[in-house]
């Protein structure tokens, strides 16, 4: 309340200045630029705020440019902290201090930001990233989540129905606001990350020194680069042509964005891990529009059911198909009672004829992803339904992609480009569900129960038989040799089958291609199959 009363009266102060000079002298903070006044608001208020101040930097079509660019100061030229105290946080942490476990550490700090500040130190040889807490920063945002879930429980205890949507939304910002004060977890998902990149040759995660790493520090492989940051300040301050001498020789911002999207939908819809605070300070461009990425404090994790639903609906939103976007969106949210989907369904329609040009093969959008997810989510609430808390998160990120290609490659076509990647997710999604080890297994599993419940089915004929409840005409002829080799033929083929059910439900487990029994069972299941078919010929052709 101090600091958001100082700012209102700074702010009605600065519109009199003209008048009356003299208040200047009463209100420093009122002869300070609006756009810097605005910035300072957030660093002064601190903690969790200063996440939302940065959030605001990507979105100039909701803050105006220079306003979004006095904010970039935001993402990396906070207020730092003493180094004194990154020397008492290695000796609490891990007792030792920076000088006896690195060869050579700066102490000026290469960036700060809201939660910690990265120094650059020698470890063996190498070039390392430090990263380091700020002293009570944990304090300061359990005082902010503490706040928040005040707020949740007043909204639940005075059953304020038309603030339910805003619920979900701060539950989970306090949780991955809790998750990001653990550096531990940032060290596995970026582990997590970094494995799944292994085979795309334009992502870059670095490695994580666990030995060194701790809830309040973490060294990291060091990624040399330009950041996405330096080279918006660059265009900003002198152009595009000075933005391109600071990156990378023959850099192309539309190629680096393509690579974002990829990057971005590859990890979310591939493996269901995806880096969810894309600010252009987390992005580095390496040679050949490689994307290499740092701070991983917010990720997301999305299941594999909103994994399949999300990218069909990212495409559909591209391809103009309301109707069908409005369905998957269904598919994602909570209804209750006071839920209205057909209020959400007749609104969509009206809201949507806005997002887009032409018809057809030739419809594109008009607006972008941030402001269509806004208009979303305010339906959303209107209608009172809740998404799921990792498709808010998974739109969240989207949003901070959109802003950040919307400064980067302004010429851009998101809305294009996002159909053809979400076609080929798609595609590819289906070409590898074909047939899987998992779904053969599967399988085999059911073939198992198949055969376990028919020897269960003909024991039960059989007894009917037995006790005179089942009549059976039975003709006795002759036999020639060829029916005799069938007979071993279908004995043998039986026998297979046999062994590989008794294998299938002794062994069970997940299946796994290698040198195991799922290999063996599967070797069996295709000597079956071409018993099978051979039996099959034998008995066409005869």
């Amino acid at each position: 309340m101090r600091v958001a009363s100082s700012h209102a009266l700074a702010y009605l102060v600065a519109k009199r200045l003209a008048w009356w000079p003299w208040l200047g002298r009463l209100v420093p903070l009122a002869r300070v630029p609006g756009p810097k006044r605005f910035r300072q608001l957030f660093e002064d208020l601190g903690g969790s705020f200063i996440k939302f101040g940065q959030m605001l930097a990507l979105q100039p079509d909701m803050v105006s440019r220079e306003y979004c660019d006095e904010l970039f100061d935001l993402l990396d030229r906070i207020e730092p902290f003493p180094f004194a105290h990154v020397e008492q946080m290695f000796q609490d942490e891990l007792g030792r201090t920076p000088q006896q476990i690195f060869e050579w550490i700066d102490p000026e700090p290469l960036a700060t930001a809201s939660i910690g500040q990265v120094h650059v130190a020698y470890l063996n040889g190498q070039k390392v990233a430090v990263k380091v807490q700020r002293p009570h920063v944990d304090i300061e945002f359990a005082g902010d989540i503490r706040v928040m879930l005040f707020v949740v429980r007043v909204i639940r205890r005075l059953n304020l129905r038309s603030l339910f949507w805003t619920l979900a939304p701060i539950s989970e910002f306090a949780a991955w606001t809790l998750e990001e004060l653990d550096y531990r977890r940032e060290a596995r998902y970026a582990d997590k990350l970094r494995r799944n990149a292994t085979d795309n040759p334009y992502e870059r995660v670095p490695g994580i020194y666990w030995n060194l790493t701790t809830r309040r520090t973490l060294v990291m492989e060091y990624m040399s680069g330009v950041t996405a940051l330096e080279y918006l300040r660059a265009v900003t301050a002198s152009g595009a042509e000075a933005g391109r001498s600071v990156c990378p020789d023959g850099f192309e911002p539309d190629n680096f964005a393509r690579h974002i999207i990829d990057n971005f939908l590859g990890d979310a819809f591939r493996y269901g891990v995806f880096h969810a605070d894309l600010h252009p300070a987390n992005l580095l461009m390496l040679p050949g529009e490689v994307v290499a990425y740092v701070d991983f404090g917010i990720t997301g994790v999305l299941s594999g059911y909103s994994r399949r639903h999300l990218v069909e609906m990212t495409l559909v939103l591209a391809r103009g198909e309301v109707e069908a976007l409005t369905e998957l969106f269904f598919d994602l949210t909570v209804q209750d009672d006071e839920s209205d989907p057909g209020l959400f369904r007749r609104e969509m329609k009206e809201i949507s004829r806005d997002w887009y040009a032409g018809e057809g093969a030739d419809v594109a959008l008009r607006k972008n992803f941030t402001q269509i997810f806004l208009d979303m989510l305010i339906l959303c609430r209107k209608a009172r339904l809740s998404p799921e808390q990792d498709v808010v998160k998974y739109i969240r990120s989207a949003v901070a992609a959109d802003g950040l290609i919307t400064r980067l490659a302004p010429g851009f076509d998101v809305g294009r480009y996002l159909e053809e990647a979400c076609q080929r997710l798609v595609t590819a999604e289906m070409e590898r569900a074909t047939l899987t080890g998992h779904q053969v297994g599967a399988l085999l599993s059911s073939t198992a129960r198949l055969m376990d419940t028919g020897a269960a089915r003909t024991a039960a004929i059989l007894q009917r038989l037995a006790d005179g409840r089942l009549t059976a005409r039975v003709d006795v002829e002759a036999h020639t040799d060829r029916d005799a080799r069938y007979r071993t033929r279908t004995l043998r083929l039986a026998g297979v089958v046999v062994a590989l059910t008794a294998l299938v439900e002794l062994t069970g487990g997940p299946a796994r291609v290698g040198f195991n029994m799922f290999t063996v069972e599967a070797v069996l299941a295709g000597a079956a199959l071409i018993m099978l078919v051979a039996s099959i010929r034998k008995l066409v052709g005869s």
